[in-house]
């Protein structure tokens, strides 16, 4: 049973669990109007059905994610390998829309105090996670 100062991560796991089941849901059965809204309502010719077919594909992956959150959200301690990987992600999603500001034409589409906003709340959420981690380290030698 998880102990009681990993009651903050728990809780913590449990709402990233279910924001991400409502988005994955959301990119899954989501038709065109809504992804459109979804978009804060991009130029016409942004919306494809390459990038509806794609954005359904990663709605799979995000609902996969989701599960796995909800599991580690149980014991944390036994699971402290999906929070490692959830805090490693955070920081690789914190860089890359950065590069994409760089390296495509993206202000036409979306101001860029709402992707340095977003990268500074995912590192933020990064550091979060980091400091409730569990530390313990219940090492036993194999065979004995």
């Amino acid at each position: 049973m998880p102990q009681l100062p990993y009651r903050a991560l728990r809780i913590v796991l449990r709402v990233f669990s279910i924001l991400v089941a409502v988005g994955s849901l959301l990119m899954i059965f989501g038709s065109e109007p809504v992804v459109v809204r979804i978009f804060m309502r991009p130029p016409k010719g942004e919306v494809s059905t390459l990038l509806l077919f794609v954005l359904k594909e990663m709605g799979g992956i995000a609902l996969m994610l989701s599960v796995l959150f909800w599991w580690a959200s149980r014991d944390p301690v036994r699971n402290v390998a999906i929070v490692d990987a959830l805090i490693v992600g955070l920081c690789i999603l914190s860089v890359t829309p950065l590069l994409s500001l760089g390296m495509l034409p993206i202000r036409a589409v979306y101001p860029a105090y709402l992707i340095w906003g977003r990268s500074v709340v995912r590192l933020a959420i990064a550091a979060l996670l980091y400091w409730l981690r569990p530390r313990e380290v219940h090492w036993k030698p194999g065979g004995f």
